[in-house]
């Protein structure tokens, strides 16, 4: 199969009917054109040659969140977060869902598994708190893979992750699975605030990855997406643990910005978690210079639409957490014009404006963002998030909230599909805000009205 000619189906009655009929495991993609990770995953997974040439032997699914019917989709496969990715056997029943933070050869590698597995993530998770029968090396490869952050309580029913967590780490055979594993156990531990954890010892394990480079790369998105939970959870602040914990830290992940198998934007995002970190201990003025430097390179070097939005919004975010707000501002600015989703850049904007203690350019960015956003759901995420940040920054504007709260309403009404999913989530945000709104007026209060309805309906 030629590069980039996989025949993604949009259709999905005739997609999972094609699957069936051939006897094809179906993998279903579940996302937006502008959302960051999305676009990661177009350009770090999709476009590469094995994922490709594997892809001969599935049928792909393509679900775009703005697309007609979508949000009744995602309630009938119980989507929500983008990206979601789940497999599915050829009669159907749902195998797994797969992490998209995953470097490209490692969530190839991990489909694979997943489109020929004998035994589906909740067929195998059952056995491993049962105990009934030793998993294989592969079913535990699975698990310790399973994207929970994407689960919608498809596996964990009403089970709680953290205990489930702790208890296949004390089952699992396969020795990588147990890292991953005890990491996710300490994360979930760290959300729940969680005490009587021997510190201690946790960070002596944490540490044995985090010299290891292969096992660094090996869990690139917790190594990425866990660091300021997990040092903020187990050291105190100004304390030497902490900034051995932080040394440590930053280590492994030079490793990975200096690892040029990685994609470009990965490493820039692990750029981006040791600029954060540095701010949790003792300051390092070098990596302003070097952030300032390497978001300049990788902007120079990355083209192609996809992967450019990725990197754009991954480097605006480096400039910011290193306090160049400045330089932020210009790049996000630099790059409207040419933007496949402009509308995102200026939620980014709007963000910095109210870091920056300017509420009316902050309320222009939002109202900007609503006018050039384009889908169904998106323009009603969209307008939902500049009512919101209305309120928040101009309660007193009560002719503007009117006039955005009347818009909004109608929006809500003409949407065939208003009352599914992404939407119930924006309509709950604004329900919850015009409920403390004193005087909301008559559209706000219609609005309002009408919102609690659809909530009611769903």
């Amino acid at each position: 199969m030629a590069a980039g000619a996989i025949d993604w189906q949009r259709d999905p009655p005739a997609a999972f009917a094609q699957a069936r009929a051939a006897g094809k495991p179906l993998l279903l993609y579940w996302g937006a054109a502008w959302c960051p990770p999305c676009n990661r995953i177009k350009s770090v997974v999709f476009n590469r040659p094995d994922f490709i040439e594997l892809a001969d032997s599935f049928v792909a699914l393509d679900i775009d969140g703005d697309g007609v019917g979508a949000q009744r989709l995602a309630a009938q496969f119980k989507l929500r977060s983008y990206p979601t990715l789940v497999v599915f056997r050829p009669d159907g029943a749902e195998v797994t869902r797969l992490p998209c933070e995953l470097d490209g050869k490692r969530f190839v590698h991990i489909l694979e598994l997943a489109l020929n597995a004998r035994f589906t993530a909740a067929e195998s998770l059952s056995v491993a708190l049962s105990r009934e029968r030793a998993l294989s090396d592969d079913e535990w490869r699975l698990l310790s893979f399973y994207s929970w952050d994407t689960d919608e309580r498809q596996l964990l029913k009403n089970l709680d992750f953290a205990a489930i967590v702790a208890s296949l780490t004390r089952a699992c055979t396969l020795a990588d699975a147990v890292v991953r594993l005890e990491w996710l156990g300490l994360h979930a531990a760290a959300m729940a605030g969680e005490t009587g954890l021997d510190q201690g010892a946790a960070i002596r394990r944490l540490e044995a990855t985090l010299c290891d480079n292969h096992a660094v790369c090996q869990q690139l998105d917790i190594v990425i997406g866990y660091a300021l939970d997990l040092v903020r959870f187990l050291t105190a602040p100004g304390s030497g643990a902490r900034q051995q914990l932080i040394a440590s830290w930053s280590g492994a992940l030079v490793s990975l910005e200096e690892d040029d198998t990685l994609n470009i934007g990965d490493r820039l995002n692990a750029l981006r978690t040791r600029v954060r970190l540095s701010r949790l201990g003792a300051a390092e003025p070098q990596l302003l210079a070097l952030a300032s430097a390497r978001v300049a390179e990788v902007i120079a070097q990355v083209q192609a639409p996809a992967l450019r939005h990725t990197v754009v919004v991954t480097g605006a975010g480096v400039l910011a957490d290193a306090g160049l707000i400045d330089e932020a501002q210009q790049l996000l600015r630099a790059e409207l014009a040419q933007s496949q989703a402009p509308y995102f850049l200026l939620h980014s904007l709007a963000a910095l404006a109210k870091r920056r203690g300017e509420p009316a350019a902050a309320l222009h960015c939002y109202e900007q963002a609503w006018a050039d956003a384009v889908g169904g759901a998106t323009r009603l995420q969209w307008g939902a998030t500049y009512l919101l940040a209305l309120l928040d920054l101009a309660p007193q504007d009560g002719a503007r909230i009117e006039r955005c709260a009347a818009e909004l309403a109608a929006e809500f009404a003409a949407l065939p599909d208003a009352a599914f999913q992404r939407n119930r989530t924006q309509a709950a945000r604004v329900v919850k805000a015009l409920s403390t709104v004193e005087d909301a007026g008559a559209q706000a209060s219609a609005l309002l009205a009408a919102l609690r309805q659809l909530l009611l309906n769903a």
